[in-house]
């Protein structure tokens, strides 16, 4: 039986998640804490720019509550474009990455894109077993209402 297409509508924060594992003094280095979740302050805005450009194994996935969420779902489902999202990214690479993590994973985007504001990304900072998550919201509080005219990405 075919589903419906976008058959599970998500509308929330998008972040694109960056994974690397990290040395303690890498953590010290941002006064970080082993097993601990924040919102990046000013001190830790480099922290991405460092992951993207230096000599660090990254992995990258989408992230945030609902786009996990919607991942999730797609995953079970298993036929392409039975999920859709919806949410706010800027135009710059950490965009493009999320916009190709999510199109890879058979899911329907219509993302806002604000050419004024970073795309949100979290630094999954892994450290033994360990793992420190510092996020960047940025263009993930920047959705506007109005964007909900536009129609979905996809087939």
């Amino acid at each position: 039986m075919a589903l419906s297409k976008g058959l599970l509508y998500g509308m929330g924060n998008p972040l694109l998640d960056m994974t690397a594992v990290v040395d303690e003094d890498y953590l010290k280095k941002y006064d970080l804490q082993p097993n601990n979740a924040i919102l990046a302050d000013d001190k830790h805005r480099s922290i991405y720019d460092e992951l993207l450009n230096e000599n660090y194994n990254v992995s990258y996935s989408p992230g945030g509550a609902t786009q996990n969420t919607i991942r999730v779902a797609q995953w079970y489902l298993k036929e392409e474009n039975a999920t859709s999202f919806v949410g706010c990214i800027g135009q710059d690479t950490f965009g493009e990455k999320l916009k190709a993590c999510m199109k890879k994973e058979g899911i329907r985007t219509n993302y806002l894109v604000d050419p004024k504001v970073p795309t949100g990304v979290c630094a999954v900072l892994i450290t033994g077993g360990n793992r420190s998550l510092v996020t960047r919201l940025d263009a993930a509080n920047e959705y506007k209402h109005t964007h909900l005219s536009h129609p979905l990405s996809g087939p």
